[in-house]
């Protein structure tokens, strides 16, 4: 069961992941799901920080049970509460009110979180309702990773079949792309110098593949760095999951009459 019961350390030698507000909320489109959980929101947003940065053992289990003892659904924990909790430490990192220890800590925390609810309600994201096979990859070197977790359970809750590559070098997700024959390909990166890696990973797909997939491109560089889709020759540059799958729906529904023509 994930939980971890990590102490800080007494120095900042925990190597640091950026700027965790910008990690995860540019990824996702943050709404809340029911007027109570809204209500609620302050005092409970208070609870989940103060279990973030406990100095003293951390079990996600018992974070869980305590949000949904609120009456907060799945829906509204990962929609709202963990991208918001990751706003909020990154804000206090910004302002020098937390270090790079305890803002590493609650991101792994937070991820231990998001793994709980997949892990104990499974049935919640009713997969592969949907005819949408997606591989969601960050690259190597890619410390932002938090964000992508979050989408890729959003899109498992809207009804496709989702995989991850997290970290793998640029043959692992070529091999995977020849091989899984995916519906779109959905890269999430915070770094400016992955840019080019993604433009030739996309070269390969339409280079080797005859049917190649959507390629699609989010992350937190989209709000500091222009020009991206001609830079790297995706077909969509967001980061809401929703224009994610109408895309995916739109383009399968067009393949079939453009094979006849």
């Amino acid at each position: 069961m994930p939980h971890d019961d990590q102490n800080f350390p007494q120095n900042s030698g925990v190597s640091a992941f950026g700027s965790l507000a910008l990690q995860v909320v540019s990824v996702l489109s943050t709404r809340q799901s029911h007027t109570h959980a809204n209500q609620a929101r302050p005092y409970i947003r208070s609870i989940l920080d103060r279990r973030l940065l406990t100095r003293t053992h951390f079990n996600a289990s018992d974070t869980l049970m305590e949000l949904r003892g609120f009456r907060l659904d799945d829906t509204a924990i990962i929609d709202s509460y963990i991208p918001d909790a990751a706003r909020s430490m990154g804000e206090k990192w910004v302002n020098n009110d937390l270090g790079f220890a305890e803002v590493t800590i609650a991101s792994v925390r937070l991820q231990s979180l998001l793994a709980e609810v997949e892990l104990i309600d499974p049935d919640t994201f009713h997969p592969y309702s949907r005819d949408v096979d997606i591989l969601f990859v960050a690259c190597e070197d890619e410390q932002h990773t938090l964000g992508s977790f979050v989408a890729a359970s959003q899109l498992r809750r809207r009804g496709a079949a989702v995989e991850r590559l997290c970290g793998e070098p640029d043959s692992v997700i070529q091999d995977r792309m020849i091989e899984g024959k995916y519906d779109a390909v959905l890269f999430s990166t915070s770094r400016a110098q992955d840019l080019e890696k993604i433009a030739a990973l996309v070269n390969f797909a339409h280079q080797e593949l005859s049917a190649p997939p959507i390629f699609v491109l989010g992350g937190i560089l989209l709000e500091t760095f222009g020009n991206i889709k001609r830079l790297t020759g995706v077909d969509l540059v967001t980061n809401d999951v929703e224009m994610v799958v109408s895309y995916c729906e739109q383009r399968s529904t067009e393949l079939p009459s453009q094979a006849l023509t």
